[in-house]
């Protein structure tokens, strides 16, 4: 989480509880076919259970020890179909091991939590084999051969919805088909189209049937490609050719020539065909291309020369303004001792607690672990945290307490943290070495 430590914040309310013990982890529990881990509260009179692909609705509470995270009790149950688990013993696992009435309690350990929801490469050896509860009630299931009945009516639903809607359209004298599909319904502008292999600047808003925005670049950033390049399928990329720099077109691109019977996620159901404006900004050859990118990324090294002037002058000022008189480090990094520790200091590879305090030089305060009751461990030179916190802490033996101005590059660089901390911003930390283990 180098240049976020924000980020790992988010996850400390989670190791805290996850790191309260292990006594007991499989006490009351049996280890089931699936490799789940449960043990049951009750039994229900049903003979149904569950199959792969199947639909199950359940209650859930999940916990960490004892401490409630979440619940769906006094909420709408949980859905979900029923596919291969993520890993051996999750809540997946559980569900088809029940009965539509069964309520049990499923274990399991943070490890594949860490490893597999996280996707965190190393899990931290504190809260290696601590566990994570889920209370589970199976109310119902629908089975996949039902769910395929309702999908197959729900597809034969919106593809005849489809081809209503463009019949319309190509009955239409005022509208243009192209021998794709495509249905032009109005189009202007009479400067040259894009050849393959150009690179185009464009906005377009991309509507639904009903006139339900799905996406929209106008006022918020143009789209800049390479002509030919596939985008949001054949029939964008085919009419983003027949539209002249400096005009527009209105047009209906037919499901078959977009996302076809399967759609996008849950932002563009089957069978939908799109209805997209198109305002191309310019058309570019390469050398025109390299040109303007190349003036671009200037303009980009002067702004980022001119946040870094005023960032140096901010830091200077501070520096006169509170009468600081240590000498940086040659990074860069002011270190101000206000305790001094005992014993040795931390160094390269030691895993270190520390307690911070984020602050800009405004004084106005971002992000405290004392906040959280606990400090934050890391291993010194993994990356795990910002470079001015690892520099200082090498330099700190246990007990002792820093407060550093650091310079952008140590912390967040041009990362944005909102309107207190903007990109190019330094930053006042106040350092505490709890313990180096």
């Amino acid at each position: 989480m180098k240049h976020h430590l924000k980020w790992a914040s988010t996850l400390f309310a989670f190791l805290m509880l996850a790191s309260c013990g292990n006594k007991g982890v499989y006490s009351g529990f049996e280890k089931t076919e699936s490799g789940a881990y449960m043990k049951f509260y009750s039994k229900g009179n049903s003979e149904v259970m569950p199959r792969l692909n199947d639909e199950a609705t359940f209650e859930m509470a999940q916990y960490f020890n004892d401490s409630l995270l979440f619940t769906t009790v006094g909420d709408e149950p949980m859905r979900i179909v029923l596919t291969k688990p993520d890993f051996e013993g999750d809540v997946a696992d559980a569900l088809l091991m029940m009965h539509v009435g069964d309520s049990a309690r499923l274990m399991v350990l943070a490890d594949s939590v860490f490893t597999v929801m996280l996707q965190m490469e190393e899990i931290p050896e504190e809260y290696a084999g601590m566990p994570i509860y889920y209370d589970l009630k199976l109310l119902s299931v629908k089975p996949f051969e039902e769910l395929e009945a309702e999908r197959k009516a729900m597809l034969d639903s919106l593809r005849l919805e489809e081809e209503e809607f463009l019949t319309s359209l190509r009955d239409d004298s005022k509208n243009t088909l192209t021998e794709s599909g495509i249905i032009v319904m109005e189009k202007t502008g009479k400067g040259r189209v894009a050849r393959m292999g150009e690179y185009v600047d464009f906005d377009f808003t991309m509507c639904s049937p009903k006139g339900d925005t799905i996406m929209n670049s106008f006022g918020v950033e143009p789209v800049e490609i390479q002509y030919g390049e596939e985008f949001l399928g054949e029939g964008f990329t085919e009419a983003i050719g027949m539209v002249p720099e400096g005009g527009t077109m209105r047009f209906v691109i037919p499901s078959e020539l977009a996302f076809d019977s399967t759609g996008y996620e849950q932002y563009i159901h089957p069978y939908t065909p799109l209805v997209v404006k198109l305002k191309m900004n310019r058309v570019m050859d390469k050398t025109a291309y390299e040109k303007r990118q190349a003036a671009l990324e200037a303009q980009k090294e002067a702004e980022r020369d001119r946040k870094l002037a005023l960032e140096n002058k901010a830091i200077a000022d501070y520096i006169k303004a509170k009468g600081i008189t240590v000498t940086p480090t040659e990074s860069g990094l002011y270190i101000i001792r206000q305790e001094e520790g005992e014993g040795d200091l931390a160094q390269w590879g030691d895993e270190v607690a520390v307690h911070y305090v984020l602050k800009n030089l405004d004084d106005e305060q971002l992000e405290s672990s004392y906040d959280y009751e606990r400090p934050m461990y890391f291993k010194v030179g993994s990356g795990q945290m910002i470079a001015a916190i690892e520099e200082a802490v090498m330099t700190m033996a246990p007990g002792a307490k820093v407060t550093l101005i650091t310079p952008s590059e140590l912390a967040f660089g041009e990362f944005d943290l909102g309107e207190t901390l903007p990109p190019y911003s330094p930053l006042k930390i106040e350092l505490e070495l709890v313990e180096i283990k």
